[in-house]
């Protein structure tokens, strides 16, 4: 089913363990506009030929559509299951609830897209039909960037993967885990899973005292890359810069934006590129500064926050 071999290969669930109901989900690895797929049953019609079940879409793995429920015989006719809206996707996630014996079996899935449509590949924001440092000096410069700023619309909304209305941390791990060797999937790393928190010495501060910011990582759980906004005043705060204490060999993405709007955010990103080691844990994670322009009382709050692992899992 995954190796597309034309003869002899079946795929099967673990043999001796019920299986139903199981999800399985497949990466095409480049986005398109799906019209169908088929599924080829064992020659025999055996244990794990597919019965029941639905179909979602994707594009980050995280928020899905359902396009459908499928309800087959058990026969070894080649099965269809149209897109009747066609969506754009990535991931296609067939939860199968009832199958041959309670297991999963199949010679072959194939995936059709749109005749006549192009292929995407995630993370290709320079549209070079690859990717590379381009895409990521590319995204470097373009963290932060928002939905309704001037520059978003266009060819830098198309690199926003998860459709977010924002250039974050999940969107360069598309490009960044492909980088220096990328990730080896079959080892990739668990379930995400934390959350980051903010804390300062003391509320108030007079007019140009500097106020460190502590991020900590509270029950990290393989977390590959991170970021968040922290919008602020303009008129009371300005940014001063990163001191790191604990992100491995993390790249240092950070980026003090001004939006179109004239809103001002600071964008703490970070992201490993290749494979490299992943924090975990609780712990100190890097200070944020800013100089206070006048008296102010602390009052900064992280938003848009976003944890990713080497699966591009996120939460």
């Amino acid at each position: 089913m995954f190796d597309f071999a034309e003869t002899g290969d079946v795929w099967h669930t673990e043999y001796g363990a019920k299986a139903t109901p199981f999800d399985m989900i497949l990466d095409l690895k480049t986005i398109n506009q799906l019209d169908k797929f088929h599924y080829l049953p064992r020659q025999d019609v055996g244990n794990g030929t597919l019965l029941k079940g639905s179909v979602c879409y994707s594009l980050d793995k995280k928020h899905w559509t359902e396009a459908g429920k499928f309800e087959w015989k058990r026969n070894s006719d080649v099965k269809e299951f149209l897109f009747k809206d066609r969506p754009d996707a990535r991931y296609i996630k067939l939860s199968v609830t009832d199958g041959t014996g309670n297991y999963g079996s199949g010679r072959e899935l194939y995936v059709f897209k749109v005749p006549g449509t192009e292929s995407y590949l995630p993370g290709d924001i320079n549209n070079d039909g690859k990717i590379d440092n381009n895409d990521l000096t590319s995204y470097t410069n373009y963290t932060g960037l928002r939905k309704g700023d001037s520059d978003f619309e266009g060819y830098i909304s198309v690199g926003d993967i998860n459709k977010n209305g924002l250039i974050d941390a999940y969107d360069i791990s598309v490009v960044a885990t492909q980088l220096e060797g990328g990730i080896d999937e079959t080892n990739a790393s668990p379930e995400v899973g934390g959350k980051l928190e903010i804390s300062t010495p003391k509320r108030h501060y007079s007019k140009n005292e500097i106020i460190e910011v502590r991020v900590k990582g509270i029950d990290l759980k393989a977390i590959n890359a991170l970021s968040f906004a922290l919008p602020y005043d303009q008129q009371k705060y300005e940014f001063a810069g990163v001191q790191l204490i604990h992100l491995n060999e993390m790249e240092n993405l950070t980026y003090d934006r001004l939006h179109s709007n004239g809103n001002k955010a600071l964008y703490p990103t970070f992201v490993n590129l290749g494979n490299k080691a992943l924090l975990d844990g609780t712990t100190d994670l890097f200070i944020l500064k800013f100089k206070a322009k006048q008296n102010v009382t602390f009052d900064l709050q992280i938003k848009d926050e976003i944890l990713v692992n080497q699966r591009l899992d996120s939460k």
